[in-house]
């Protein structure tokens, strides 16, 4: 404790500038019986002074001073990449200096906060935290230890206090890294999308070649060779919409401190340039319309739309101007460009003579090649110039018995619906399905293919819309014409806009759509690969996945859940780009593939421990930094001067941070004494002047 003293202060019992006032009119009154002489002027300044001392209400107050410790924040860098070739170690000793140089000093107040991060180091953010909850005026100094690496630097900071860095790690650290410097967000399906890379390496002179696998999507593997230290531009292909990966590894080196980052993963977003559809219609209807202007609506689709009416050897007597200007361009479409157009629609088609058969034949090698039909079957599908009689028949996921049915019913969704992404988002409820508008005539089909899909049915539960892939390319049959009533609302309408635009995406391979996806996620402890498969079909058999690093199956049955998913837990603790297989007990086989993108982190993108990242805020804040390896510095105590460091030590600042201890408070003037004194000098100036 100070010696303690006393400080005379006011506590005014009016406003102050009411006092002003006051004291101004008794100056007045003052002045004005002193000019006219009148008896008891005395008197009266006396009892005026005094009553203008007992509104300041004089006082003493007792105060003590107690000198506070200053607070030095010790920030401690504890991230994964700190776990690293013994930075533990060397940050755990320089703790222990700091707090035995100051363990026996009860003016300095040392405050150690570790900062976690697994995929990240932000030590700032945590600073931030910490000042907000001191006295700036007490704040000593910041030692950060760390190994550089921290990915929250702001540009600009103003301590007003040093800020010391102490790096740990060692200098010859040897991390050779895959960067990027350009990445591709969106590739155009069908071409490459290119990334600038750049194999780091320190240790190897710009432009020696570095080999470098690259691992696609569909399994193949290639060696390229990248310039150490150069950037060089990288093509991966865009295959199909969505997502596109690719790995790159490259081999470790020796003694090297991490090799999380010889691995990269590269994606993009594959995007169509612009959907081609080609519609084909027979004799106009009401649905021809609907189709067209849904299609039109898209703007991701270019629509070339025939409307065929007669066959070209019909003769009439329609005038020439109301021909159509061109002819139908058979060779052109069939021939020529078919393999441009995404999708192929046949609403409601005839043959008419106008379309030789062996075109559609080559329209079904078009979708067994990769290609998609889309059929829209009405009376005329079965008719003697229909495409039931044609190749294109053999191609269709349902075949027909040749009866039309004529009577209202609701198209439903049925289970198998209301687990394809076709029709999912549509059906509603089971306990409370959505009430659509009725339909009024379907063709009756069958469906004897296993691999045909039914996702809406009609009349007895016959197939509406049926689904199924051919080889590369996919088909899909809609046994109604009558579509074009929930287009016009009829009963109420139906979801007829959302359903014709994923039923056309799945057509043209959306991977969004994909029935039967197996999804692909951790397990917390990271050991194992967890696969859920929503089936449609058979039940699933077996999962399998291929080990990135030593290239080994890894086999795994699938088990039921209550929901009515499977599931399979694959052990592999390898990250990066896995590629799975599932079989079902058909022994049919589908591939997904698994990608660890938490793998390469802004942790360990690079975890050289480097003084450069903080040197700039460490000089303007008047800082020392240096490594652990080579000694520690020598911690002191300054005086508030702005040098706080030199080559072999770092200061920390003497603060003038007191505490005040208020005691007693003693009124000069007690209110009870001022009154009795005023009565006293009143009654002794009117016994005066009375006399």
């Amino acid at each position: 404790m100070n010696q303690g003293w006393q400080n005379l202060q006011i506590s005014p019992l009016l406003d102050i500038t009411i006092l002003q006032a006051l004291a101004f009119v008794c100056l007045a009154a003052i002045i004005l019986f002193t000019i006219f002489r009148l008896r008891g002027t005395v008197w009266r300044a006396v009892v005026m002074v005094l009553v203008l001392l007992a509104l300041l209400a004089p006082q003493f107050t007792d105060r003590e001073s107690e000198k506070l410790s200053d607070i030095v924040l010790v920030l401690v860098d504890r991230s994964a990449s700190q776990r690293i070739a013994g930075r533990m170690d060397q940050t755990d000793a320089a703790i222990t200096e700091i707090k035995d140089r100051f363990a026996n000093d009860p003016s300095v107040e040392v405050r150690i906060e570790e900062v976690s991060g697994e995929s990240d180091t932000r030590m700032f953010a945590v600073l931030d935290r910490l000042l907000g909850g001191i006295p700036r005026e007490r704040l000593g100094g910041v030692m950060m230890i760390t190994d550089g690496q921290v990915h929250d630097i702001p540009g600009r900071l103003d301590l007003g206090a040093p800020l010391h860095v102490l790096i740990s790690g060692a200098e010859d650290d040897r991390d050779r890294r895959l960067v990027v410097r350009q990445s591709a967000d969106y590739g155009i399906v069908g071409k490459d999308a290119e990334f600038m890379i750049e194999a780091v390496d320190q240790d190897l002179a710009p432009g020696t070649p570095v080999p470098v696998r690259m691992l696609l999507e569909d399994g193949t593997e290639k060696e390229i060779f990248l310039p150490a230290n150069e950037q060089q531009r990288v093509s991966i292909p865009v295959p199909h919409a969505g997502s596109v990966l690719a790995e790159l590894r490259m081999q470790d080196a020796p003694e090297e401190t991490d090799r999380t980052n010889n691995r990269l993963i590269l994606e993009t977003t594959g995007v169509r340039d612009r959907l081609r559809v080609l519609l084909l219609s027979g004799e106009p209807h009401p649905g021809e319309r609907a189709w067209r202007n849904l299609l039109r609506a898209d703007p991701g689709v270019d629509l070339v739309h025939f409307t065929i009416l007669r066959p070209p050897e019909k003769g009439d007597d329609t005038p020439i101007n109301e021909l159509a200007l061109i002819p139908f361009p058979i060779r052109d479409l069939f021939e020529v460009r078919l393999r441009q157009f995404d999708l192929i629609i046949f609403d409601r088609y005839q043959m008419r003579g106008v379309l030789p058969p062996h075109y559609l034949e080559k329209v079904v090698d078009y979708v067994r090649w990769g290609g998609a039909a889309l059929v829209v079957a009405g009376p005329e599908y079965i008719g003697p110039e229909g495409l039931s009689s044609t190749a294109l028949d053999d191609l269709m996921p349902a075949k027909t018995t040749g009866r039309i049915v004529e009577q209202p019913f609701v198209p439903r969704v049925n289970p198998a619906g209301r687990l394809h992404p076709v029709t999912a988002v549509i059906a509603g409820s089971p306990s409370t399905p959505p009430k659509w508008g009725r339909w009024y005539r379907q063709i009756e089909t069958r469906v004897s293919d296993p691999d045909a899909m039914t996702l809406l049915t009609g009349v007895d539960d016959m197939p509406i819309l049926t689904l199924q892939r051919v080889e590369e390319g996919r088909v899909a049959m809609l046994s109604s014409d009558q579509m074009w009533l929930w287009q016009r609302g009829h009963d109420g309408g139906g979801p007829v806009a959302e359903l014709l635009r994923r039923l056309s995406h799945w057509l043209m391979k959306e991977p969004a759509l994909d029935e039967n996806t197996v999804n692909t996620a951790r397990s917390p402890d990271g050991q194992s690969l967890i696969l859920n498969w929503r089936k449609i079909g058979a039940p699933p058999k077996s999962a399998s996945a291929i080990n990135p690093e030593t290239g080994a199956q890894i086999n795994a049955p699938f088990e039921q859940l209550p929901d009515q998913s499977w599931q399979a837990v694959v052990p592999i603790a390898e990250q990066g780009l896995i590629r799975v297989s599932v079989r079902d007990q058909d022994d049919r086989q589908q591939t997904a593939l698994h990608v660890d993108r938490d793998v390469l982190t802004a942790e360990t993108q690079n975890t050289n421990s480097t003084p450069e990242l903080l040197a700039g805020l460490v000089s303007e804040n008047g800082g020392y930094i240096g490594r652990i390896e080579n000694g520690l510095p020598d911690f002191r105590h300054v005086p508030d001067s702005r040098v706080w460091h030199g080559s072999n030590w770092a200061g920390f600042i003497q603060t003038d941070s007191y505490k005040t201890i208020i005691g007693g408070i003693t009124n000069l003037l007690p209110l009870p004494f001022i009154a009795l004194l005023i009565g006293a000098i009143c009654l002794l100036g009117w016994r005066v002047e009375s006399k």
